[in-house]
């Protein structure tokens, strides 16, 4: 009869939490019963390893949690663990939900919604030793210290350092017993693990800002994320009972899931995973906000199949014909411009140019030159008066994949923050500045980043490819929903965007963590088969970020990948100003100008195999 709710969020929150007054049936959809009792809240405060625990085991009416605290500064977490109503008759103190012990130098929080077998205390003996005696006399108390112990006799403090399967087994053998429908949490971590035989009912969301609605209710509770400064959390809840009108998942029976800052890391659902570390669930297994526009013909979009089968995934090598055209046309003659072309694609040990051409109408004056970034410019001038102005780059290039940055990375752990000696600080100095934004922008900003880095335990590597995949997961592909001059912040906040806006905020989040990122323009090759194998309609925008002892790695969040034998680059810098395809100066005449862009990426021979 008792509730279970649990809220994970992308970092510290403050919920206003109110525990509704009622009866049996409106929990349990019977006949009219006595009331319900009790009430109990855990969380963290500030992210602390110390836990907080209210409970009030003597409630049946209304309570509220939120208001009384919201205001003081120590009801934050990203972890709040939530016992509601699940006795006849009141508790004392030491016998109500959730439970808080000390152990391996942390506090940890469990709640249960179940009743094990007669017997239990005798099938699930404890050590002699007075650190796992139950301070109470329930079952539920008794099967989390029996957790604590297994811990205990595996030598290991947290849930990470545990191999999941091994935890599933141990809920699984309490499932044995009696309903287990639990939550068990150590401060980073939280586990969820529903009943095998499907006792009760266990459901879970992941809500992605902006939020349609700052309320989540049932019969038991009201949560209100209504804080300005919390507007822009991603939540993942958990609940006995759907919660509002979300698109909620069942917990599996006897589905265990690991969660940590707003994502699932870890779950049982698809197929045991060994005894290896946690690993990322799989991208299908997480409700998400993000619309998919269908198939996708331009380059600047993302693929449709999403960033698991991609579609250079696997291929070594392609070779790849790029036609990019460009017209302007002018309401009056243009009678004296300047004007710079970074057209030519990169030349380097893992692409090269089997031929390039440019044509430019009407004539002008040319100039080749490397720029401060390295790029292949061109600089036009036009001095006799034209209405009409056309470039067309063509050219055939051999593209090669490079290793994944897990395999260029192997030879050692990069942890965040990154340290840069004086004179490496001061040559990357370009690529570590975050864009000049409030400083209230730039502190939201850091700490969803920072967010990341709190998942992935400070690892360098697991940070930048959890970065890439959530924002292609949680973050909507719109085209024309931005200009060039929306802002990192902006796209944060409105959660959508195009390859600019993605590639601009990776930027902005890595250069926060001290990862030194620039701007890389290109193309695409999209791999769909269409009839006119017409793959794109303009240039594609991706993150390139500087690793030690790696170098610069490329990042594709529009499509959640890392670059590989489907990426042609062109030109890079500190954003898209440095990099933009085409650029000039009108100094005389013009008026209205129209411009018409088109691109085309063809694979001129079939891949090796």
């Amino acid at each position: 009869m008792s509730e279970l709710l649990g809220l994970c969020f992308d970092a510290d929150t403050s919920p206003s939490i109110r525990f509704q007054g009622g009866t049996a049936d409106g929990l349990a959809g019977v006949g009219p019963a006595p009331a319900l009792y009790g009430w109990g809240v855990g969380w963290y405060p500030s992210s602390e390893r110390g836990a907080s625990v209210i409970k009030d085991p003597t409630s049946s009416g209304e309570s509220t949690v939120g208001d009384a605290l919201g205001d003081w500064n120590r009801f934050r977490s990203t972890l709040f663990v939530c016992h509601l109503r699940g006795h006849q008759r009141p508790r004392k103190q030491q016998d109500a939900q959730p439970f808080v012990r000390s152990y391996g130098g942390r506090q940890w929080i469990f709640a249960h919604d179940g009743d094990l077998a007669s017997g239990w205390n005798d099938r699930l003996p404890l050590p002699d030793d007075p650190a796992f005696d139950p301070l109470g006399r329930t079952d539920s108390e008794h099967a989390f210290c029996w957790l604590l112990s297994r811990l205990h006799a595996r030598r290991v403090r947290s849930l990470a350092e545990v191999a999941p399967t091994e935890l599933h087994g141990w809920l699984r053998e309490l499932n044995g017993i009696g309903q287990m429908n639990t939550l068990i949490t150590d401060g980073d971590h939280v586990a969820v693990y529903h009943d095998q035989q499907a006792r009760g009912q266990l459901h879970w969301t992941r809500r992605i800002p902006p939020h349609p609605g700052t309320e989540l209710l049932s019969s038991a509770v009201r949560i209100t994320l209504d804080s300005p400064e919390d507007s822009n959390r991603t939540a993942l809840v958990f609940s006995s009972q759907p919660l509002t009108a979300d698109e909620w998942r069942p917990v599996g029976m006897g589905e265990l899931l690991l969660a940590r800052r707003g994502s699932i890391v870890w779950s049982s659902a698809p197929a045991e995973t060994g005894s290896g570390p946690m690993r990322s669930a799989q991208p299908e297994l997480v409700p998400s906000s993000r619309v998919e526009t269908g198939q996708q013909a331009a380059a600047a979009q993302p693929l449709a199949t999403g960033g698991s089968a991609f579609p250079g995934a696997g291929t070594r090598s392609r070779t790849l014909r790029i036609v990019h055209e460009t017209h302007y046309q002018y309401e009056q003659p243009v009678e004296r411009s300047s004007h710079r072309l970074l057209l030519r694609p990169v030349e380097d040990r893992s692409q090269e140019i089997l031929d390039h051409s440019l044509e430019i109408q009407p004539f002008s004056s040319r100039v080749e030159y490397e720029d401060v970034f390295g790029n292949q410019a061109l600089g036009v001038e036009i001095g006799d008066p034209y209405d009409r102005l056309r470039v067309t780059s063509s050219a055939t290039v051999r593209v090669s994949a490079v290793p994944s940055l897990e395999q260029r990375a192997a030879a050692g752990r990069h942890a965040i923050p990154l340290g840069w000696m004086p004179w490496q600080r001061q040559m990357l100095s370009a690529y570590l500045m975050p864009p000049e934004l409030a400083e209230s922008q730039l502190q939201a900003l850091s700490e969803f980043a920072m967010g990341f880095v709190e998942r992935n335990d400070y690892d360098l590597v697991g940070t930048l490819l959890d970065l890439n995949e959530t924002i292609y997961r949680d973050f909507e592909y719109v085209s024309g929903s931005t200009t060039i001059e929306t802002t990192a912040f902006q796209v944060f906040e409105s959660r959508r965007g195009v390859c600019q806006d993605f590639a601009n905020l990776m930027i902005c989040l890595a250069r926060l963590l001290q990862v030194p990122a620039r701007y890389r323009m290109g193309y695409i090759f999209t791999g769909a088969d269409y009839e006119n194998r017409i793959q794109s309609d303009a240039s594609h925008a991706w993150v390139e970020l500087y690793v030690p002892r790696v170098g610069w790695h490329g990042f594709d969040p529009t499509n959640g990948v890392q670059v590989g034998a489907d990426h042609i680059r062109v030109a890079c810098g500190r954003s898209y100003r440095d990099a933009t395809p085409t650029s000039g100066t009108i100094y005389r005449g013009g008026g209205t100008e129209t411009l018409t862009i088109s691109v085309r990426v063809e694979e001129t021979e079939p891949p090796p195999t």
